[in-house]
């Protein structure tokens, strides 16, 4: 007897692409394996036939599929054209049908195809019932268990046994939950604490920062004062200096105004010294003239002549003197003019000096205040860091807390609704006396 090759679930429930799934019309299985190498057709059908459960059907295979092609065919085809009616023998009775023009091998064909299903149905019904035995011997064994009492008290047992495990976990998860939340609290607490020592901190580092920039305020002020100080000096000097040019211009203007005085009367000495000595020349030439004429009285005059010279001569060195006396006064005047522009110089290197100080003090005062502002700003990132630093990790120990709380009554009702369940399902003491 020929052994039916079924189809496993597991064959069933593969995922097959189309071009290897098996040319059965309605077949999901996937094709046989076919030869590695060599010529010749490859395997176009799984060669398995459909499980006994799912209806059964024929191996599907190619000698399968043309015999049951034939037979929709023949099925098909009408009456009296392809399949003339039996002819009546002598006896009345109907003759086999004679299907074609060769009735013997059409019979025998058909003869093997019945009997080939015959064979798959007795297999069929045979692995059904086979199935349907091993089905029965495991509702069998299932139902003395069921009718057990020893098998029901281990249940109970264990049952009982496990709702104690998972009370007893209950409560462990209770006292942990308990001690998790203490640990919460004490974390709560510590960061309430931490928050109050941030704000203490933050309170005192804002007091020195305020102090800082009081000082830094009242030297900027200072610094200012200084500047307005300087630049009142810088004022002054810039006044006394213009009051000394202005002065040393006076002196150079009355200096030049004395030394032409000077010349000028240096130049009318000058004058009436020629005036003089063009006087006594012509007296002298008078006397000369006269002197042939008056021989003796030209011997008178000629000492009052010489008198007359000798006090010409004597204007004349007077003259040179106020003239050297005014040549030296001029000099002193130049002097002094040089003293006055010396002075006027220094009074405006000092002025400078006084504008440089001016504006190093600015500068310093405006330094001050960019650090005093900096200083401020900088007070401010680190309150600001601090206190979102403080926001999350209170905001992550709440998280943490009410997670852990909710965690914690999750079990809780898991651990009741188990119990409560277990309760449910063993029966009371009661039934399983009466059951006993």
């Amino acid at each position: 007897m020929t052994r039916i090759r079924y189809a496993t679930a597991a064959d069933d429930a593969e995922e097959v692409p189309d071009e290897q799934r098996c040319a059965w019309p309605g077949c999901p299985r996937r094709r046989a394996a076919g030869r590695a190498s060599g010529s010749g057709r490859q395997r176009e059908y799984c060669e398995k036939a459909d499980r006994p459960e799912a209806g059964g059907s024929y191996e599907h295979n190619a000698r399968n599929r043309w015999a049951l092609r034939n037979q929709e065919q023949r099925n098909q085809e009408p009456r009296g054209e392809g399949r003339p009616e039996a002819a009546e023998g002598e006896d009345g009775s109907a003759a086999g049908a004679v299907p074609g023009p060769m009735p013997l091998s059409y019979a025998r064909l058909h003869a093997t195809e019945l009997l080939d299903q015959a064979r798959r149905q007795h297999a069929s019904a045979l692995a059904a019932l086979a199935a349907e035995r091993e089905t029965y011997a495991l509702l069998g064994d299932e139902l003395r268990v069921l009718a057990d009492p020893a098998a029901l008290d281990l249940e109970i047992a264990a049952v009982t046994l496990k709702a104690g495990r998972e009370v007893s976990q209950a409560a462990e998860d209770a006292a942990r939950a308990r001690q998790a939340e203490l640990t919460a609290q004490r974390d709560r607490d510590a960061a309430v604490a931490g928050r109050q020592d941030a704000e203490t901190a933050l309170a005192e580092r804002t007091a020195e920062l305020d102090q800082e920039r009081d000082v830094l305020t009242r030297e900027a002020l200072e610094a200012a004062l200084r500047a307005g100080r300087a630049e009142e000096q810088a004022a002054e000097a810039r006044e006394a200096a213009e009051q000394a040019r202005r002065d040393a211009e006076r002196a150079k203007a009355d200096a030049a105004r004395q030394a032409a005085e000077a010349s000028a009367r240096a130049d009318a000495v000058a004058a009436r010294a020629d005036e003089a000595v063009r006087a006594a020349q012509e007296r002298a030439d008078a006397e000369r003239e006269r002197a042939d004429a008056h021989a003796e009285r030209a011997a008178r005059h000629v000492a009052d002549a010489q008198t007359a010279a000798e006090a010409a001569r004597s204007d004349a060195q007077a003259a040179a003197r106020d003239a050297a006396h005014a040549r030296a006064e001029a000099g002193e005047l130049r002097s002094g003019l040089t003293a006055a522009s010396a002075q006027l110089s220094a009074a405006r290197a000092e002025a400078e000096a006084a504008r440089a100080e001016a504006g190093t003090a600015r500068a310093g005062a405006q330094a001050a205040l960019a650090r005093l502002e900096e200083a401020g700003r900088q007070a401010r990132e680190d309150a600001e860091r601090h206190r979102t630093d403080r926001d999350r990790d209170l905001a992550r120990l709440a998280a943490a807390h009410q997670e852990a709380i909710e965690a914690e009554r999750a079990r809780a009702r898991r651990a009741e609704a188990e119990l409560d369940a277990l309760r449910s399902a063993s029966p009371p003491p009661e039934a399983t006396g009466q059951a006993t």
